[in-house]
C-alpha cells in the first residue's frame, strides 16, 4: 500500500523576507537613481560664428526638405551672392524662431534676406517635432531664458494621467532616459577620441548619415523618422484659429524689427505617380490663402512651388526629399524663380 503524500512544508519566514528584500530592490532603487533636475544642452556657439564670419546676404532656413534640395555652391555662383544655408534635419518652427531670434537678427547688421523652407501647415504646429530627443536639439539653439518658446509649448501640453506622472516622479531613470543615453555615448568617443575631437566626430556622424547621403531606395521611412511629416494635415486645422498660439507672429516680428527681408518658401511634395491620388487636404487652399495674406500684412511674403510643373518627380527621392543628383538642376530652378521676386537681388 502507498503511503499517502506528505503537505508541502510552509516557507520558512526568511525566505518570504528574502523575496520581499528583492522586490523592494526592484521597485526602490531605480527611483534613488540620480534625482537631479535633467541637464540643459548648451547653447552651440558654432553657426554663430560661422555666420559671423561669412557675413551672408541672405540666409536659408529649414528641415531636411531644404538640406536635400539647395546645394549652397550652386546658389552662391548662380545668384553671385553670398548665402548660408541653414538646415537642421528634423527640426521646425520652434528651432526656426530660435535660429532666427538667437543666431540671424543678433548679426550686425543682419543678412538682408531670409528664406524659410516648410511644408504644409508646419507653420501653425507648434509642438511639431519638440518632445522626446527633439528636445535636446532645441536646446542647443536656446540662449539663457525662453519665455516665448516655453509658453507655446506649454500651452500645446497635453496633461498626463496621474499612473503616468506619478510613475515619471518616482522614477527618474524614465525621464531622464536622453541624459543616461548620452552618457554611455560619451563613454564610447573616451574610449576612441580626446575630448577636443567630439566635436567633429559627431559633426562627421551627422554628416555621413543625412538624409542627402542615404541610399533612397533603402526603404527607411523618412516620414516616420522626421517625427511624422505626414501628420501636418491630419489635423486639418484652421489658420485664423491657430496663428496666434504659433511661432509664426513672433518670426515675423523679429524680421520686421531687424528690417529682414523675410520669405516663406512653400516646397512642393512629392507628387504622386500615375494612377496614385494626391495626399492634399480639401481644405488646404483655403488654410493657404489666409497664411498669403497674414504674411503680405505684416510686410514678408509667400512663394509656393506645390503648383510648379518644372519642379517634376523626377526631382525626387525618398518621400519629399530631393534626390542627390538632383540637387544641383533643382537650386538652379530655385533661383530662376524665386531670385526675381527677391528685393535688391
Amino acid at each position: 500500500m502507498e503511503s499517502a503524500a506528505l503537505p508541502p512544508a510552509p516557507a520558512h519566514p526568511a525566505r518570504w523576507l528574502a523575496v520581499a528584500v528583492i522586490v523592494a530592490a526592484i521597485l526602490g532603487v531605480p527611483a534613488l537613481l540620480d534625482q537631479g533636475g535633467a541637464r540643459r544642452q548648451p547653447f552651440d556657439e558654432r553657426p554663430l560664428r560661422t555666420l559671423a564670419k561669412a557675413r551672408p546676404t541672405g540666409v536659408l532656413l529649414g528641415d531636411s526638405m531644404l538640406e536635400t534640395r539647395i546645394d549652397p555652391q550652386t546658389l552662391k555662383s548662380v545668384s553671385g551672392e553670398r548665402w548660408e544655408v541653414l538646415a537642421q534635419p528634423g527640426s521646425s518652427s520652434a528651432i526656426w524662431f530660435l535660429m532666427l531670434k538667437n543666431l540671424i537678427a543678433g548679426q550686425s547688421p543682419p543678412p538682408r534676406t531670409v528664406i524659410l523652407f516648410f511644408r504644409d501647415r508646419q507653420l501653425t504646429l507648434p509642438a511639431h517635432r519638440t518632445a522626446g530627443g527633439y528636445r535636446k536639439t532645441i536646446e542647443t539653439y536656446m540662449r539663457d531664458e525662453e519665455p516665448v518658446l516655453d509658453a507655446l509649448l506649454r500651452a500645446g501640453e497635453r496633461p498626463l494621467p496621474w499612473p503616468e506622472r506619478a510613475s515619471l516622479a518616482v522614477y527618474p531613470v524614465q525621464w531622464r532616459r536622453e541624459h543616461w543615453r548620452d552618457r554611455v555615448a560619451n563613454t564610447a568617443l573616451d574610449l576612441v577620441a580626446s575630448s577636443r575631437e567630439y566635436g567633429r566626430i559627431r559633426d562627421d556622424a551627422r554628416d555621413i548619415f543625412a538624409p542627402r547621403r542615404l541610399r533612397q531606395d533603402s526603404g527607411l521611412d523618412f516620414e516616420r523618422e522626421e517625427g511624422g511629416q505626414r501628420g501636418l494635415d491630419a489635423a486639418d486645422h484652421d489658420f485664423t484659429a491657430a496663428v496666434g498660439r504659433s511661432f509664426l507672429p513672433h518670426l515675423l516680428e523679429i524680421a520686421r524689427a531687424r528690417q529682414i527681408q523675410f520669405v516663406l518658401f512653400r516646397v512642393k511634395r512629392k507628387p504622386p505617380a500615375d494612377g496614385e491620388s494626391t495626399t492634399e487636404s480639401a481644405t488646404t487652399p483655403a488654410y493657404i490663402r489666409d497664411l498669403r495674406a497674414y504674411v503680405e500684412k505684416a510686410g514678408a511674403q509667400l512663394i509656393d512651388e506645390t503648383r510648379d510643373a518644372d519642379v517634376a518627380l523626377s526631382f525626387y527621392g525618398a518621400d519629399d526629399h530631393v534626390a542627390p543628383a538632383m540637387m544641383k538642376p533643382y537650386t538652379e530652378l530655385f533661383w530662376k524663380k524665386v531670385g526675381p521676386q527677391l528685393k535688391g537681388f
